[in-house]
């Protein structure tokens, strides 16, 4: 303790400057918009590439995983018959539809932070609206669903994960050709979600497959969600409890997908015209 004073004794200039100008700083932030602004979007760059960093010396460590589930992912692929995805040195691939259009456009990108224990959680991906990210846009993982971009700057994206509670997409069970209810998260376990306002009359069993339904307008139809892991019956109430098994691994994403529906704005259009037919 008497080496801590005596050093702050001999250095007492030094000490009073840097207090100071650190007072300066703050004030100069506090008051003045433009470098507030600057300010906290430096910051927020500074954090991002230092999650970056760490991401890549983690993802050295877990190159011989990754490449397991590059596997798995090809085989996956060709084995579903999926002819019309045509993939590119880019990063980018391509889903045309049936008349040869390119319906869907998928950018690859890494994760440089994630987390999965809070109520709300987030994944940040290096990739932003340089290459051509857009709020909004759905991103999905080599297994299942993943999230939506709520965020974007230029080289980086903020995206709500499915383990957000502000999460919600609309489910098709192929089995019994179910294609209402919500996919929500109760915030509790990372590998489960909750398939909510099914009615007690659908023959819901565990094992069944949950996708992606061609009702919503975000994801592609057909991404899997998930396998049913308990129905639950409720005497006070006429829908199931009914819990999934998350296709996507939260714990271990490393590479995700943003999808980029290349006729979002004509089916904006028609939206915008049903409203004005239908407006009072």
């Amino acid at each position: 303790m008497l080496y801590l004073f005596r050093l702050l004794r001999n250095n007492l200039f030094a000490v009073t400057f840097i207090l100071l100008l650190g007072i300066s700083v703050s004030q100069v932030v506090r008051y003045n918009i433009y470098q507030e602004s600057f300010y906290f979007n430096s910051s927020r760059a500074i954090l991002n590439n230092i999650a970056a960093s760490q991401f890549a010396v983690k993802e050295y460590f877990d190159l011989r995983e990754v490449n397991k589930a590059l596997l798995e992912e090809n085989n996956r692929l060709r084995s579903s018959g999926l002819r019309d995805l045509v993939f590119s040195d880019t990063g980018v691939i391509v889903n045309r539809d049936s008349n040869g259009k390119k319906r869907y456009t998928y950018v690859t990108c890494r994760v440089v932070k994630n987390s999965t224990r809070m109520r709300n959680n987030f994944i940040t991906i290096d990739k932003g609206w340089s290459s051509g990210i857009k709020r909004g846009m759905a991103v999905i993982s080599p297994s299942g669903i993943a999230g939506l971009v709520y965020e974007v700057n230029e080289n980086f994206s903020l995206v709500l994960s499915v383990l957000n509670s502000k999460f919600v997409t609309t489910p098709m069970i192929p089995a019994i050709q179910f294609r209402e209810g919500s996919i929500t998260w109760n915030g509790r376990d990372p590998s489960l979600a909750q398939l909510n306002w099914v009615n007690k009359f659908e023959k819901l069993s565990p094992g069944m497959d949950v996708l992606t339904s061609n009702f919503s307008v975000k994801y592609p139809p057909g991404i899997p969600i998930g396998k049913i892991k308990s129905v639950r019956k409720k005497p006070t109430s006429s829908f199931y409890d009914v819990d999934i098994v998350l296709a996507t691994n939260f714990n271990k994403i490393g590479f995700l997908y943003v999808v980029k529906d290349n006729f979002t704005h004509q089916l904006d259009t028609l939206s915008k015209n049903e409203e004005v037919i239908y407006a009072p």
